[in-house]
């Protein structure tokens, strides 16, 4: 969607190039090696910075090898369960983890922000709680409505429609706030657990010795998009917050996030496959 706005903006093709692996470092790798000129940018997620706490090595370093853009979009998280689950709050799932019950949490793979999520909240709450890694987000939530595990972390946009549907029901949100898509859902810093507040995101990067002047351009062109109503609108209806930062703000929250992340990660013990 940002990809053909821009193209029809700057009257050029705008090529999405995917390139897959290493937990996104290949791709991360590519744009840090890349010409400085403002004609290769990576469109990041924040594996970008949860990878150098998950994996020995990493062939970059974040502040090092790029410049920040523009923060693009938020995603936040809930925990949700069976609408025809006997778990109707937090607590509820808490208590019955402590009073025994053997419970599980579906994410879509180890070392993925669903599984530190799960592992995070496992020890505030100072709970037991089996983690089951999917190769993608739907085959967990497929396997909730399916009875085969008792809850699982995933995104506003696809568990929406399965809440207003009456199929699952959200017991938290992973967010500094309520999602404007689901405002009647709690997060989980109101229900005590205040680590779990840091919210997943997509971003523009681009190679450190990029020209100041390019990068500003690119930051006012992909904030001038992000404004549009015909590109907010979609993704707020599918769960994601469309954003648009200046590239000092959104240098602050990789500084701010890179810490909260690594000490998440560190404190879970958690490594990537």
């Amino acid at each position: 969607m940002l990809a053909d706005r821009l193209g029809v903006q700057w009257g050029v093709p705008v090529v999405v190039e995917n390139r897959p692996g290493g937990t996104g470092t290949v791709g991360s790798e590519y744009v840090a090696r890349s010409a400085p000129d403002g004609y290769t940018v990576l469109f990041a997620f924040t594996s970008v910075i949860q990878a150098p706490a998950l994996l020995p090595k990493v062939p970059y370093d974040i502040e090092r090898d790029f410049q920040a853009v523009s923060l693009v979009a938020r995603t936040p998280i809930m925990l949700v369960v069976r609408a025809d689950s006997p778990f109707r709050t937090l607590t509820d799932f808490v208590n019955a983890a402590k009073g025994g019950a053997v419970l599980s949490y579906g994410t879509f793979g180890n070392g993925s922000s669903y599984h530190i999520y799960g592992e995070t909240f496992k020890r505030a709450a100072n709970i037991e709680l089996i983690h089951v890694p999917y190769k993608g987000e739907a085959l967990a939530l497929t396997d909730l409505l399916g009875g085969q595990i008792h809850s699982s972390f995933g995104s506003v946009g696809l568990t929406s429609p399965h809440i207003r549907a009456g199929k699952v029901r959200a017991l938290g949100v992973v967010a500094p706030a309520r999602s404007p898509a689901l405002p009647d859902v709690p997060t989980f810093t109101e229900q005590g657990y205040p680590k779990l507040d840091v919210v997943g995101w997509f971003g523009v990067l681009v190679p450190a010795a990029t020209p100041r002047a390019v990068v500003e351009k690119l930051s006012t062109d992909i904030n001038r998009v992000m404004a549009r109503e015909d590109v907010a609108a979609p993704l707020r209806d599918s769960g994601i917050e469309p954003v648009g930062t200046t590239p000092e703000r959104y240098t602050e929250v990789l500084r701010t996030d890179t810490a909260k992340w690594r000490q998440l990660i560190q404190e879970a013990g958690i490594r990537a496959d």
